[in-house]
């Protein structure tokens, strides 16, 4: 007859004791996200319900209303629109009021010069440019032009701080999403923790599981720490980039999913090139510059000028100062240029070059969004291909460490080998967090190549 191995079987009760005793469910993913085997797209740990929260709109909103680089913009527009209105200024008279009063002497005598005499004058005088042949009218405009440029130039601005306050926004949801992460390693490893210290004082696991137990949670527990350190510099990010001195944490209402983008490579393209505000601006520059050669060009024709003056003088040289005598005159003067020593010819070669120069500037900053549009376009394709492939691994990690937490506690598997799969988990789930950070902060810098917000 057979004996039994009565060992083995202590050995198996033994087993299924600590199971009843010790064994606490292992929570995969948080409360308010699906877990993969439940279906739909798997959602890392850290977002929040539509609607609640900080949204990325009123982050926006608070940079464009506080941000200096946004303020300094404004003021340089109301700084050109003054300069156009100073070049309005040719178009209205001059007018002035000289006062003076005036001793004098009309002989060499040295004391008691009988020659010596005071005058006295009060005269109002206007001087107006009648016509100079465009000159006037061509720097008005240049001015105008630059204003439109400058007005470009703040969109520029506002576009980069929106785009700045987007990666700091989502800075600060990744660090979010990652601390989620870490604190479910946590609680984990701790699970894990309490059953092998179960297993062990009922002689089924050595102490060197509980020892590796121990030490996989102090490390889980070091990596939260430095999550949430992130958290805190996350949110000092954000701050900066809204423009403000103080702003409180709280919740986001932005949510770890994948975003799309509809237009293909070549709408992308022709979308930058009518709406991106730095080529406008060179449009407008090219147009001031344009006005500007034009106007050196003129200044080799003459100005029709008006002056006139009343006013009322005398000097008491007859011995009478007052009563004062009044005087007028009235001046229509044609001031032909000569020469100048090839200055307006200079002038006219500086206009130039300095034109061809922002030509080419132009056509740099042309290649330019080509390329930025290009890169973005390609790097929002192949992130939106990453997290699926991240995706998968979650669900695919998440089964293993399952598979081998049950393994484990029956004793089929080593510690060595539950810890290897949480670690796996943990990782992809990291990964997944970062594929789809990086996924929002393409569709945000590919907006921002195209002239978008």
């Amino acid at each position: 007859m057979k004996r039994i191995n009565t060992d083995g079987l202590r050995l198996r009760v033994n087993h299924f004791l600590a199971v009843i005793l010790f064994l606490c469910p292992v929570k995969a993913w948080s409360a308010d996200t699906p877990s993969p085997a439940a279906g739909g797209a798997v959602k890392a740990p850290g977002g929040t319900q539509p609607g609640i929260g900080l949204s990325l709109e009123e982050v926006v909103r608070i940079a464009l209303e506080n941000h200096s680089s946004i303020k300094s913009a404004e003021y340089q527009i109301g700084a050109q629109d003054a300069v156009v209105h100073q070049q309005m200024a040719a178009y209205y008279p001059s007018v002035n009021l000289n006062n003076s009063y005036r001793t004098s002497s009309s002989g060499g005598g040295s004391s008691g010069d009988s020659n010596a005499f005071d005058s006295v004058s009060s005269a109002a005088n206007v001087t107006m440019t009648l016509y100079n042949f465009g000159k006037r009218e061509g720097s008005v405009q240049s001015a105008k032009d630059t204003l439109d440029a400058t007005r470009y130039a703040y969109n520029t601005t506002s576009n980069n701080i929106v785009l700045a306050v987007k990666q700091a926004y989502y800075g600060v949801l990744q660090a979010n999403a990652l601390v989620r992460v870490n604190e479910e390693t946590v609680k984990d490893r701790e699970a894990l923790l309490r059953q092998t210290r179960g297993f062990y004082d009922v002689g089924t696991k050595p102490k060197s599981d509980v020892t590796l137990a121990e030490a996989n949670l102090y490390l889980a527990q070091a990596n939260l720490i430095v999550a949430q350190n992130s958290v805190d510099t996350s949110w000092a990010s954000l701050r900066n980039a809204m423009g403000v001195d103080d702003f409180p944490k709280q919740p986001l209402a932005e949510q770890l999913t994948v975003v799309a983008f509809a237009m293909t490579l070549n709408e992308a393209q022709e979308a930058a090139f009518s709406a991106r505000p730095e080529l406008r601006q060179f449009n407008a520059l090219l147009k001031a510059q344009d006005q500007l050669i034009a106007v050196a060009r003129r200044n080799h024709l003459p100005d029709i000028l008006f002056g006139s003056s009343y006013g009322r003088q005398n000097s008491n040289q007859d011995g009478k100062l007052f009563p004062l005598s009044p005087n007028w005159q009235v001046l229509l003067s044609l001031n032909i240029p000569i020469f100048n020593g090839f200055q307006t010819t200079n002038q006219v070669q500086q206009a130039l070059y300095n034109y061809r120069s922002i030509k080419e500037q132009e056509r740099l900053q042309r290649q330019q969004v080509v390329l930025q549009v290009e890169q973005n376009y390609l790097n929002l394709s192949a992130s939106r291909e990453v997290v699926k492939a991240n995706e998968a691994a979650v669900k695919a990690a998440k089964e293993n460490l399952d598979l081998h937490e049950g393994r484990y506690q029956v004793g089929y598997a080593s510690i060595i080998e539950v810890s290897n799969a949480q670690i796996t988990y943990t990782v992809a789930q990291t990964t997944y967090v970062n594929a789809v950070i990086a996924n929002k902060l393409a569709v945000a810098q590919l907006l921002n190549a195209i002239g978008a917000r």
